[in-house]
């Protein structure tokens, strides 16, 4: 099967559009999709196969969780700009122009009440500053904000962690499926065979109508697995599509395999009191969630600082013309500097009562620290044990599948020769076919447990996920699944 790849760059020029995510990755994939889909159109027989690291570009791009989580770090940011506002001057302006009308009546003159009419204009315009001297509150929200916004950036990073984890995941349970319909459909075949053979061996007076029933039944067994692997691998599919926003009709049996020459080996370091301590220094969602205990705590400030004195220097310069009747016709000029010193009283108990609730929201957050630390540290004991175990479980069903094989060979020899049953070489299939299936499982397992380790442990970059990809290969350079499967006479 052919394969239409655009390659924009190199695998180094990959890593650096991987950094730059949101910005400059959708437009490049965006291009290099549309310029794949318009040569599937021209050549409607070549199909479109997905690296698995393009199908993690594409993610960047379109991943709607990762699109999220990217405007989230960006309201995060904002909030260091928050923080320092209130630190920062105060100026305002402010103008107004009226047309004002005015009757004055005086009373008691000599010649009886005089009424006077008078319309003129009146105008007034000012500049004001205001400048913190001593402002807890605002020493205290400044360093809040930059605390929420470290929050958000160790959040950003668990997230494009995440992202990674789900990549591989997706892509692996895509391929795993597409095996297993393969190796369904290899069994079916497989057990169509022997049943032809028992109906032959049946009419030359051979065998026993049991073989024939047995074969059967194992038969319709096989028709239901296929029937299972197709859906399987239609789910796989659409929630890559989900995730890349590649429609799910692309080629699913072209995607790259995992080579067959693949053999794990235990990430570095090797013991888990290593992995533990990188852990509690490194994990992102334990940095966010220190941080943001620190912003827990300027929060306890915050509202405490409603106890204490606020001293600004305030500052403004004002002309003023006309703006009362006493001043009509007038003009003046005013200029004002000083310090302003604002003492809290009383506030109704707001200040005690928030405090007391900012303090309940700390210890909280504590807790929360605590339980996040325990099951990241737990979460990282079960990758770990899982890479450790993984070593053996691949190397017993590689040799479960060598054994396999050699049985069923054994097994129709034995057959021959009437010291086993035709049910003995069906249950040889099946143990094949499930030990084929076990050994693919366990190897796309040890490749999620080793990114989901580093993922814990705080160091898992896109690096890692290429260093994967590259053990993928197209899957015309694998030996077929299929022909892999022996057929039964």
């Amino acid at each position: 099967m052919q394969r239409v790849l655009i390659t924009l760059t190199g695998r180094r020029s990959i890593s650096t559009c991987s950094r730059r995510l949101i910005r400059t990755a959708p437009q490049l994939h965006a291009i290099a999709l549309a310029i794949s889909f318009s040569a599937a159109l021209i050549a409607p027989c070549t199909a479109h196969a997905l690296s698995l690291a393009e199908v993690y570009d594409a993610a960047l791009g379109h991943d709607p969780v990762f699109a999220a989580a990217a405007k989230q770090k960006e309201a995060d940011d904002a909030n260091v700009a928050i923080g320092r506002s209130y630190l920062l001057p105060n100026v305002s302006a402010n103008y107004a122009k009226y047309r004002d009308v005015t009757g004055t009546t005086y009373f008691g003159q000599p010649q009886g009440d005089v009424s006077v009419h008078q319309v003129y204009g009146a105008y007034s315009e000012g500049l004001s500053l205001r400048q913190s001297l001593i402002n807890f509150e605002g020493v205290a929200r400044y360093r809040y904000g930059k605390a929420t916004a470290l929050a958000g950036d160790a959040t950003f990073d668990d997230r494009k962690q995440e992202l990674l984890v789900r990549v591989l995941g997706a892509y692996t349970d895509t391929v795993f499926a597409q095996e297993q319909l393969s190796l369904a459909t290899a069994q079916k075949k497989a057990f169509d065979e022997q049943f032809a053979g028992n109906q032959a061996m049946f009419r030359n007076g051979e065998g026993t109508r049991t073989d024939i029933l047995e074969t059967k039944s194992k038969s319709e067994l096989a028709q239901a697995d296929v029937v299972d692997a197709r859906d399987a691998v239609d789910n796989a599919a659409h929630t890559l599509e989900a995730m890349t926003g590649l429609p799910a009709s692309l080629d699913v049996a072209g995607l790259d395999r995992l080579n067959d020459n693949y053999r794990p080996t235990l990430p570095s370091p090797v013991g888990f009191d290593e992995w533990r301590d990188i852990a509690l220094e490194n994990n992102a969602q334990l940095i966010a969630g220190r941080h943001s205990l620190e912003a827990a705590q300027q929060q306890v400030k915050i509202v405490k600082a409603g106890f204490y004195p606020r001293v600004d220097l305030v500052a403004s310069i004002g002309k003023n013309q006309s703006n009362t009747v006493e001043t009509i016709g007038q003009r003046y000029l005013t200029k004002a500097i000083g310090v302003e010193v604002t003492i809290p009283l009383y506030s109704g108990g707001l200040v005690q009562a928030s405090s007391q609730q900012a303090q309940a929201n700390y210890e909280r957050a504590e807790f929360e620290l605590q339980d996040k630390t325990d099951k990241v540290l737990l979460d990282l004991r079960k990758q770990y044990n899982v890479c450790v175990s993984s070593l053996t479980r691949i190397s017993a069903l590689e040799s479960a599948v060598e054994s396999a094989t050699v049985q069923i060979t054994a097994t129709k020899k034995s057959v021959q020769a009437g010291m086993r049953t035709n049910l003995d070489v069906l249950t040889a299939t099946q143990q094949l076919y499930q030990a084929k299936r076990d050994l693919a499982r366990a190897r796309y397992q040890y490749l999620l447990a080793e990114l989901q380790l580093k993922r814990a442990a705080g160091t898992l970059t896109p690096q890692d996920l290429y260093e994967i990809a590259q053990w993928f290969v197209p899957s015309a350079q694998m030996a077929n699944v299929t022909r892999s499967m022996p057929l039964i006479h």
